[in-house]
């Protein structure tokens, strides 16, 4: 059963979504959540702990879904570089909200400390994921995410989840990979 916590940040995560980081209120939460009036606020007092609380819920869910994708590397048959597209499209399509908030707020110039703190841990297991799978160092796994990610980030300010053009990446940059990476 999804807890109260889980519903409201779900909704805020929705919120900046669809109206922005502007509007992300309150009541612009309840309202989506189709919660009563005060809701949202008894959960998370102030609005910089609404954006913490997303955050984490943010790294929360990437971790979820991190986790899992070893077993579909496993279970599916299919090639990395298949299940590395089919990631990226779940974030675009799927997950387009928490990967479109996660962006917004990362970029918020006035994200509060705690924000801040709950970013860098979901970046740092972003990273470490990455390593493990990759068999890379740090400073590799920083490359990999931040050219990946900035391919779907092009896509999000596209408006566009092409398939075949992230399927085109995918193949260039794993091309590119195997003559630059030497493991860790």
């Amino acid at each position: 059963m999804i807890s109260r916590r889980d519903v409201v940040t779900d909704s805020a995560i929705a919120v900046v979504a669809e109206q922005g980081v502007r509007g992300l209120t309150h009541r612009a939460v309840d309202a989506l959540a189709e919660l009563p009036v005060g809701s949202t606020s008894n959960v998370y007092r102030t609005r910089d702990a609404l954006v913490t609380g997303i955050m984490e819920r943010i790294g929360e869910l990437n971790t979820q879904q991190l986790e899992r994708l070893p077993d579909m590397f496993h279970s599916s048959g299919k090639p990395a570089q298949e299940i590395a597209v089919d990631f990226c499209m779940s974030w675009l399509t799927t997950d387009r909200n928490r990967f479109y908030t996660m962006i917004m707020l990362s970029l918020d110039p006035a994200l509060p400390d705690e924000a801040v703190a709950a970013k860098q841990k979901n970046m740092a297991k972003i990273d470490e994921f990455v390593m493990r799978l990759a068999k890379v160092d740090a400073e590799m796994a920083r490359t990999i995410n931040s050219s990946v990610m900035g391919m779907m980030v092009a896509e999000l300010i596209a408006g566009t989840a092409d398939r075949p053009h992230i399927e085109s990446f995918m193949e260039q940059f794993l091309a590119w990979m195997g003559t630059a990476v030497t493991p860790a």
